[in-house]
């Protein structure tokens, strides 16, 4: 049955691909041995088809750039979320709708975003230099809400990402968003 969903979720993402294929103005096709490549079939898709057919995403990469940092032990301590570096001022998206919870300078993560989406679940986005949401707006997935940045506890320009499936309790979100069709 798993070989089955697996299945389905390539040829969807297959059509996806032609589909914004046929949309854009210029357009590669990846070579076969690509094509058992999640990673490479979900780089900006979602975004770019909530852009082409006008409808939103259900989940939304966060951000562009690369992955530097993973789910787990660091330093002595428990990184709640994962990292993906790019310039500052590099696009952020909502992963998913709902309403923002908290916009704003937050201890250790030094500006931050918290979206509490439709299905309870929280995620939060860290180290912005630019905020575009305000507490209480409603934003859809795939949205930009901030631009990425160096503040709080930083080591260089990047997204810190977390996703709270109950609302409460931090999971990888490498693997959470994998389950949703994004690979990093």
């Amino acid at each position: 049955m798993l070989t089955i969903a697996r299945n389905r979720k390539m040829k969807r993402r297959l059509a996806i691909a032609a589909l914004i294929a046929s949309t854009a103005t210029v357009a590669t096709v990846a070579p076969a041995s690509a094509q058992n490549n999640f990673a490479a079939l979900s780089s900006g898709v979602t975004n770019t088809i909530a852009e082409a057919t006008g409808t939103a995403a259900t989940v939304a990469r966060p951000a562009h750039g690369t992955f530097t940092s993973g789910f787990g032990p660091r330093w002595g301590s428990f990184h709640n979320g994962i990292d993906i570096a790019n310039a500052i001022g590099t696009p952020i998206y909502a992963v998913m709708s709902g309403t923002v919870i908290s916009s704003g300078p937050a201890s250790g993560y030094g500006q931050w975003i918290r979206i509490q989406h439709d299905d309870g679940s929280i995620s939060i986005y860290g180290h912005m230099e630019y905020l575009y949401v305000s507490v209480g707006e409603r934003v859809s997935a795939g949205q930009e809400i901030a631009g990425m940045g160096n503040q709080g506890f930083s080591t260089g320009s990047h997204l810190h990402f977390e996703i709270h499936p109950d609302g409460v309790t931090p999971v990888d979100p490498q693997v959470w968003l994998a389950n949703n069709g994004i690979y990093l």
